[in-house]
């Protein structure tokens, strides 16, 4: 395999990578806060809304897996 085939690679396994990592990261957060928040007589305050809020969120995996690649294998 080539350099320019492996830089390419590197570059699409960090964009992917940095995703995933955010997207738990971002529903572990707010499963804890909602946890925090919880009154134990009411409904657990985690909701569809949050998950969505999360997915929106991976998106800034890809910018961060970029300049991740720019700067430390280019």
């Amino acid at each position: 395999m080539n350099n320019r085939t492996k830089s390419l690679l590197n570059l699409l396994y960090l964009c992917f990578s940095m995703s995933v990592v955010l997207l738990i990261l971002t529903i572990f957060g707010r499963l804890l806060g909602a946890w925090l928040a919880w009154d134990v007589n009411g409904n657990f305050p985690f909701s569809l809304k949050d998950i969505f809020m999360s997915l929106k969120l991976t998106w800034m995996g890809i910018p961060a897996g970029f300049i991740f690649w720019y700067f430390y294998y280019r």
